[in-house]
């Protein structure tokens, strides 16, 4: 009998994982937490400019946003911060903010209300997706549908300026299994270091200010003002070599980077030295003497569009 019973519990268990395997779910995507639907600690104290022993929250979901897609909600945040002493008053302080997360429950905007929001503490809808947005208990949830990916979100480019081929850090959401990185409409190689941050290459564009946008299965990132880059003119250094040479000076180095076409100025670590441009991407220069061997100084290309960045690429040795 115990025999039969076990069988037939693993022929179940067979054919719930097969259903599952045939309509691209896990049991662990199906059963994924709902995620709750708040204002950061931070962000909130940047609202009231108060947190006395924490602020709290209540939070109601809305709709999803006809434009973007996310979650929207309002949430009432207060903080009660007692006077001290005997007979002292305690004050209350409290804003009403109009919000919108993104599918991984980040908060995307804020903005806070003059007037309290009409809500619906039992709202439960869905997106086309089946994704769920619904209010419990004076708090905001979404439940992810079972098999739905989000698009990843871009929310900052750091730095938003440099030239072509230096590394650039962007800041987000969904960056897992990303699977294309562009600046405009070129490619870019990257490194995905987690869910939330990316380090990827500003590809070869000389000028101009595009957005950065990450692609995964689940889409491309929406444009927005955070993942603007600029494209600066200024010169970059990839590579010095030799990058030693004696301290008597002399030796012709190669300089290699971009920008260099109306290159005024080259120094090793701020003495002049002579130089000729072979091509926008090649300097060949004449080491100064130095003031004593074992030094290391950064290399400068200076151009009228401004002096490039120190790296650990434009180092430079004396030696004897």
């Amino acid at each position: 009998m115990r025999a039969t019973l076990g069988r037939r519990m693993m022929v179940a268990a067979a054919t719930a994982a097969t259903v599952l395997g045939l309509i691209g779910l896990t049991s662990t995507t199906a059963s994924a937490a709902p995620i709750s639907l708040l204002v950061p600690q931070s962000t909130a104290f940047v609202i009231l400019g108060h947190s006395c022993g924490g602020i709290h929250e209540k939070a109601y979901g809305s709709a999803f946003d006809a434009t973007s897609g996310y979650p929207d909600g309002n949430v009432y945040l207060w903080t009660t911060c007692s006077a001290g002493g005997r007979g002292g008053h305690s004050t209350t302080y409290s804003a009403w903010v109009a919000t919108t997360w993104d599918f991984t429950g980040a908060l995307v905007s804020y903005a806070a209300l003059t007037q309290a929001p009409t809500v619906d503490p039992t709202l439960s809808v869905f997106d086309s997706y089946g994704n769920n947005l619904y209010n419990k208990l004076n708090l905001a949830y979404l439940a992810i549908a079972p098999g739905f990916v989000p698009a990843p979100r871009v929310a900052g480019v750091s730095p938003s300026s440099a030239p072509q081929g230096s590394t650039v850090t962007i800041t987000g959401t969904g960056f897992t299994g990303a699977s294309a990185v562009s600046f405009g409409t070129n490619a870019s190689s990257f490194i995905v270091n987690s869910d939330t941050s990316i380090s990827a290459t500003a590809p070869a564009v000389l000028s101009g200010t595009v957005d950065v946008i990450v692609t995964n299965s689940g889409g491309t990132s929406p444009v927005n003002a955070s993942d603007q880059f600029t494209f600066t003119p200024a010169p970059r250094l990839s590579s010095i070599s030799p990058n030693q040479a004696t301290a008597d000076g002399g030796t012709s180095i190669t300089i290699t980077g971009v920008n260099f076409t109306g290159a005024t100025g080259v120094s090793f670590g701020g003495i002049p030295a002579a130089f000729s441009v072979s091509d926008d991407t090649s300097i060949i220069a004449i080491s100064p003497p130095g003031p004593d061997s074992g030094i290391t100084v950064d290399v400068t290309v200076t151009s009228p569009d401004g002096s490039s960045a120190i790296t650990v690429f434009d180092r430079f040795t004396w030696i004897n």
